[in-house]
């Protein structure tokens, strides 16, 4: 019998003829007489149809159902019809069975028309669900209302479902606890968390209890609450304690670990953990998570080793190492976060989509091509390439790496393009100086009708900045502000300041400063100090460098340590002196520079005043030989042109 449900199952497209002709030659060679339902009652069929759904096998319920409307169509009842609507995995299929009901006069039962209402809501088809809905009997079951609200839910209109709520106490049905957690829900699943806990609240008054889902819901609200936001998780978490949901449902306790975790009270957090009575690979990711969202790499990283040597059904997934990865990537320390990515690998996990776009921009910020082409040939082989996240961590990582080329290859081959795609593709052209491709590709994007936002500008005008287009980048910084009505941000000014001071308008750099809605920051003034050394400008050297000292800002070791270099620069020993003084004396110091170096797919880092690494040995003995090489190269050409005269 299964393997003819099967077979039926495998070709849903046979029309009613084919089906019977299909079904003759089918039976020709399998003697199933005696193994399918008699067709004259529709009882048997029914408890076929009932096993298959309790042991959550739709697939064979749906075949079940076709066999019997094949071996007789006008066999399904009032009963039959709701199961073959649970079973329905798609519109075409919902739709095809209401289609059913009308034929066989069907439509108007309340049992038939309340699962074809429910069918079409669970699959989100709104409009459908409420021409259903309103074709109903006028008396109205708290459970049909409570169907079209979770209708306008899955689709993400809240507003809509507090209009059917409204309708729904003034028509004089009771809303219950699924009534208000269905509402809940669906202002929670379009972000409008403050409502939520308005209505959470409006809940609590009207006399109903709610149900644990409810409270669930209310505790995802709380991170975005604003400032009561603490106080009031808190007062949703002696609710649900009161009435005993907290240690009844692991549900609440995972987003108890959530909201505590968001709103940075891992002390609170790993207490609800502790106190759990049973935990789930959610209620672990929820701590590792939180851990990781708080900077606290080192504990969330524990938290996956006390996961992965308890041992049993409950193991680290990817979740688990992903936010793990994320956590340190995150906090600037990329190496651990590649690292983690390795050993991830070692334990066959395979990584999702969140994980590979995290290992992207990790090799991204180390100049890791050779590990991000490696990552790219692992998107390809899972079959993850195609994702608009990881096509956008391929560009960012291969543009940043000095790829171009192999950005622009990825960055064609991407069906849809979001802003962060144009964004990464014309900041790589701009951080390379290519900015007739930047400027290309801004036009690209204002042709295929995308908004471009402040990180836009800051691209083109930085690419219009390392070659010199004074022109367009005054244009554009126009253009953003009148056409885009863009503020221009600090990033923006500091990008026009190295503008005009690069192209030797020292006056005009300064002047625009001068006129910023906002206090300069440290990364302006260095932009024109550093086009005062380039030009030798030591009059506006000077004047800058007092503006410098005087401003609150001036408590940063960059600028002084410029300061110092630019009087050097100049031959003027005494003011250098006495700058670097004054910086010691302030207790600033420059933060140690770094490098990094990628040796068979490893990344090293050197770090000034650190112990070298032991692998630095083998790396200097290289660096060595190419500068002993670099030198005999220079004697021979001199040698040569020696010659020559």
């Amino acid at each position: 019998m299964h393997r003819l449900l099967r077979a039926i199952a495998s070709r849903p497209t046979l029309g009613h003829h084919q089906r019977r002709r299909f079904l003759s030659a089918f039976a020709a060679d399998h003697p199933i007489r005696h193994h399918h339902p008699p067709t004259d009652s529709a009882v048997p069929w029914n408890k076929l149809l009932r096993d298959h759904l309790a042991r959550s096998r739709p697939n064979l319920a749906l075949a079940v159902y076709r066999l019997m409307r094949a071996l007789s169509p006008g066999l399904p009842n009032s009963y039959t019809l709701p199961l073959a609507l649970r079973a329905a995995p798609s519109t075409r299929i919902a739709s095809a069975v209401h289609a059913h009901a009308l034929h066989l006069g069907l439509h108007a039962h309340p049992d038939v028309a309340g699962q074809i209402l429910a069918a079409y809501a669970r699959l989100g088809r709104v409009a459908d669900a409420r021409h259903v809905f309103d074709a109903l009997p006028v008396r109205r079951t708290t459970l049909t209302w409570n169907t079209l609200i979770t209708a306008y839910s899955i689709g993400c209109d809240p507003d809509a479902a507090r209009v059917v709520f409204a309708r729904m106490v003034v028509g004089g049905a009771q809303p219950d606890a699924v009534t208000w957690t269905t509402l809940l829900s669906a202002h929670a699943r379009c972000g409008r968390h403050l409502e939520v806990l308005e209505l959470f609240r409006d809940m609590h008054s009207s006399g109903c209890e709610g149900n644990a889902e409810a409270v669930a819901v209310a505790l995802s609200a709380c991170p975005y609450a604003g400032g009561p936001a603490l106080a009031k998780g808190r007062s949703i978490h002696a609710y649900g304690f009161v009435k005993g949901v907290v240690h009844g449902y692991m549900f609440v306790a995972n987003s108890l670990v959530c909201m505590y975790g968001k709103l940075g009270e891992m002390g609170e957090a790993e207490k609800v953990f502790q106190e759990a009575r049973e935990k789930n690979a959610v209620t672990w990711n929820a701590l590792i998570t939180s851990y990781a969202a708080a900077g606290m790499c080192k504990e969330a990283l524990d938290v996956l080793a006390r996961m992965e040597c308890r041992g049993g059904i409950v193991v680290p997934n990817v979740v688990s190492w992903s936010a793990v990865i994320g956590g340190f990537a995150s906090s600037g320390d990329m190496e651990q976060a590649l690292e983690l990515f390795r050993q991830m690998q070692q334990r066959r996990l395979s990584p999702n989509v969140v994980t590979l776009a995290t290992v992207l921009s990790g090799c991204a910020e180390l100049l890791a091509s050779r590990l991000g082409q490696e990552v790219h040939g692992h998107t390809i082989r899972a079959v993850l390439d195609r994702h608009s996240l990881v096509q956008n961590g391929l560009v960012n990582m291969y543009g940043k790496c000095g790829r171009v080329t192999a950005a622009r290859r990825v960055f064609d081959q991407m069906k849809s393009r979001d802003l962060i795609s144009w964004n990464s593709m014309i900041g790589s052209y701009g951080m390379h100086g290519l900015w007739d491709e930047a400027l290309a590709m801004f036009e690209d994007m204002a042709r295929a009708g995308v908004e471009p936002d402040g990180v836009t500008f800051v691209a083109v005008l930085s690419a219009c900045s390392h070659t010199g287009h004074v022109a367009e980048g005054r244009r554009l910084f126009n253009q953003m502000v009148r056409e885009h009505k863009i503020s221009p941000s600090m990033e923006h000014y500091t990008c026009m300041v190295d503008l005009l001071g690069r192209a030797g308008l020292l006056k005009d750099a300064s002047d625009l400063i001068e006129t910023m809605p906002m206090r300069p920051d440290p990364c302006v003034w260095g932009a024109l100090l550093n086009s005062c050394r380039m030009h030798g400008n030591a009059a506006m050297a000077e004047a800058t460098i007092a503006k410098v000292l005087q401003a609150d800002e001036a408590e940063t070791t960059g600028n002084h340590m410029m300061i110092t270099n630019l009087y050097a620069s100049c031959g003027m020993w005494d003011e250098s002196k006495r700058v670097r003084v004054m910086t010691k004396e302030a207790g600033l110091r420059k933060n140690p520079g770094q490098s990094w170096i990628e040796v068979k797919n490893k990344v090293f880092a050197f770090t000034a005043g650190n112990a070298p690494l032991p692998e630095a040995v083998e790396i200097f003995r290289v660096l060595n030989y190419l500068y002993a090489k670099m030198q005999d190269e220079k004697h021979a050409k001199g040698d040569a042109i020696a010659t020559v005269i």
